[in-house]
């Protein structure tokens, strides 16, 4: 114990110096058997819309050239090991309230067999790698529409147990209800009004609940032919069983167009009376120096009670980097996951992107029509050292196949007023201490 006390005093008292841990740039003070972690990040949204109206957080019409800000993320955590075998992390966001705050809470055990890990607390289900990785390491400001079909993944509260040699990686996990579960308890009526936000025929409630009769039951399997310095190929599959409760009247799924400053999720499908959802992902990422390519497939099914038709659901997307300065993307086998850039000299790294996203939430056999989206975004990054990264991307929207009028079978219909196209500036600052 009294090792673990001098621990965190030098790590309060900065005696150790910055590292580069596998979520953000971090104060570590090591200690025989003992370690401390401490750190967080700040990152900081700026974005301007080019378009002929857009219907902003509140669903008001807004102009071209509307611009605003916002705080995406401002996290700090804790995490160490104990008495070697022991793990723990700790992590919360400040621009979310009460439970919502709460994301990584975990502790895991190592010693079972070497590349063995058992966690235990709320922590990521399996779900393609752009969802696994940091946000803080990730290529574009906003992960890909497909996100939208991750209502039910994500972090949640469970028991999960990952194997992992040099270069492949298996998962298995169980989990019950997030922190901050969101149960919708009420659905009647099938359309909603895009301007005021408002359902014209449904009635939905939303409620919080450590109790809402959701499980999951994610897995996952990576393995990478060739893996070395700058060179690696990797392929990985992703299986997720999602159960409701009696008292989920509807599962929901939607995105926002890639943009966090505009809060109005244009692609947004509710299915009632959910009884399992199944969903699978198929993906692959490639490091050829300075060059990496990454891409990945979902396709969902959700079943229903009363008889009604199943809703299938689909999404993908497919990106491209190029980092100016030489380094290779530092992507980890045993992981599955991109990390931040390393080897960054002093004039700091560059680097260019661009992906292509599509997400489609329409299903006439089921009566959804949610719309279709996809988007293409350009971005391009500065890491001006293991700190502090700036990115600006500019991206198009385009939001179809929303009936413009309610069809005759219809159980949800999405406001046809947002069949749109987007055009988004924007710009991210971000800080890892």
């Amino acid at each position: 114990m009294k090792k673990l006390y001098v621990l965190a005093a030098s790590a309060a008292l900065g005696i150790s110096g910055l590292a580069q841990a596998d979520e953000s740039t971090v104060m570590r003070s090591n200690h025989d058997d003992y370690s401390l972690m401490i750190g967080g990040r700040i990152q900081a949204d700026y974005a301007t819309y080019f378009n002929k109206s857009f219907i902003g957080p509140n669903g008001s019409v807004t102009d071209a050239g509307a611009a605003g800000a916002k705080l995406r993320r401002a996290r700090i955590f804790t995490a160490g090991k104990i008495a070697k075998d022991w793990k723990f992390k700790f992590q919360y966001e400040f621009t979310d309230s009460g439970a919502a705050g709460f994301k990584d809470a975990y502790f895991a055990y190592t010693g079972l067999i070497p590349g063995n890990t058992i966690t235990l607390g709320q922590s990521k289900t399996f779900f393609t790698m752009d969802q696994l990785n940091s946000s803080n390491d990730n290529v574009f400001m906003e992960r890909p529409l497909l996100e939208g079909l991750d209502t039910y993944g994500d972090r949640r509260m469970g028991l999960k147990i990952t194997q992992s040699g040099d270069n492949w990686m298996l998962g298995l996990g169980g989990f019950m209800n997030a922190l901050d579960e969101k149960m919708y308890t009420k659905y009647s009526g099938v359309a909603r009004t895009a301007y005021t936000k408002q359902q014209t025929l449904a009635s939905i409630s939303s409620t919080t609940s450590n109790q809402s009769g959701i499980y999951t039951i994610s897995g996952r399997a990576g393995y990478a032919p060739l893996h070395s310095e700058g060179s690696d190929l990797f392929f990985a599959a992703d299986l997720n069983y999602t159960g409701f409760g009696d008292k989920n009247a509807a599962a929901f799924y939607g995105t926002r167009p890639e943009t966090s400053v505009a809060g109005t999720k244009l692609l947004e499908a509710y299915v009632s009376n959910p009884k399992s959802q199944f969903n699978y992902t198929l993906e692959t990422a490639a490091v050829a120096g300075p060059f990496s390519l990454e891409g990945a497939y979902v396709g969902m099914n959700v079943s229903r009670r009363l008889g009604l038709p199943t809703a299938s659901f689909n999404g993908y997307y497919v990106q491209a980097s190029y980092t100016l300065t030489g380094q290779p993307r530092n992507f980890k086998p045993k992981l599955g996951e991109f990390h931040y850039l390393e080897d960054i000299g002093p004039g700091g790294a560059w680097e260019v992107a661009l992906r292509y996203s599509q997400l489609n939430l329409n299903d006439a056999n089921a009566g959804i029509y949610g719309g279709r989206g996809n988007q293409i975004t350009a971005g391009i990054n500065w890491y001006a050292n293991e700190h502090v990264r700036l990115m600006l991307n500019y991206s198009h929207a385009h939001v179809e196949a929303i009936p413009t009028t309610q069809p005759v079978n219809a159980t949800w219909w999405n406001d046809p007023r947002y069949n749109t196209d987007m055009n988004i500036l924007q710009f991210r600052g971000q800080f890892l201490f």
